[in-house]
């Protein structure tokens, strides 16, 4: 993807990291102007080939824009190919840590903070030259990741084919939301408690989860809800009739069926 402007003294290697300053890391700028000009640039480079993504993918809206970075901890990764012209960004990987609620192998759904990736993708020019493969592996390297560690949003039916192809990825745990995750993501969480928030959630379902999504509740909240539910159960109270009715009458000793068949008894006797 070529752009109006000269994009080799942004990339200084083949592959780029930016985060949310909107800047290659380890760039330097000889001054603010410069500076400015630079995010310029990778602004519209972001927000150009994150709208190419959103299409090969058929979304309505982009994932990936300037914008979005800007006001986020993700980062990308930009792949570049130099030439005698301006240059060409051929490729994106999005990454970020997310707080996410997942069912583990077991069928609890368990927040975890997990690396995901966010996007990514390969100008259809360039496809199927391994461009996607060396992004990747270059994503896992800085990041310090395995493959099986990272949560997908959203995955095409490609990218689902380029995990299993390259990474052995395949069986994956069935899920309540977008993201895919593979066996051995829950493996290689129980290594790192501070990934993990330890509790197992109990989805409750309730006449209001259509309108506002499920409601979770801990191990601990069920089994003491469900405790308290048990011991605390009084009996109805049996509340006595008071010898007075209404305005302080006193109340007749029969009951109203029998009055109704007194009545009877009485009209009976004036049709004779």
């Amino acid at each position: 993807m070529e752009f109006r402007f000269n994009m080799h003294p942004l990339f200084r290697s083949r592959i780029v990291r930016i985060n949310n300053s909107l800047l290659p890391t380890g760039f330097t700028a000889q001054s603010r102007r410069v500076a400015l000009d630079a995010t310029a640039q990778i602004s519209e480079i972001i927000n150009t080939i994150g709208s190419m993504s959103a299409q090969a993918q058929g979304l309505s809206v982009p994932v990936t824009t300037a914008q979005k970075l800007r006001n986020s901890d993700h980062h990308i990764y930009l792949m570049f190919e130099s030439n005698d012209k301006h240059g060409l960004v051929v490729g994106i990987l999005k990454v970020g840590r997310k707080s996410l609620y997942v069912f583990d192998p077991a069928g609890e759904t368990v927040n975890v903070t997990a690396p995901c990736v966010l996007d990514f993708y390969v100008h259809e020019s360039r496809q199927r030259g391994g461009l996607g493969r060396e992004l990747f592996e270059h994503m896992l390297r800085e990041e310090n990741i395995q493959p099986d560690e990272l949560a997908i949003d959203r995955p095409s039916e490609k990218l689902l084919g380029f995990l299993q192809k390259h990474y052995g990825l395949s069986k994956k745990i069935p899920q309540m939301n977008n993201f895919v995750v593979y066996e051995g993501f829950f493996a290689s969480k129980s290594h790192n408690s501070s990934d993990i928030d330890g509790r197992r959630m109990h989805i409750t379902a309730s006449p209001n989860t259509n309108l506002f999504g499920p409601t979770f509740t801990t191990t601990e909240e069920r089994r003491r809800s469900t405790s308290q539910t048990r011991t605390n159960v009084a009996p109805m109270p049996i509340i006595a009739q008071p010898p007075v009715g209404r305005y302080a009458a006193k109340r007749p000793t029969c009951s109203m069926a029998q009055v109704n068949e007194w009545l009877s008894r009485v009209r009976s006797k004036s049709r004779l």
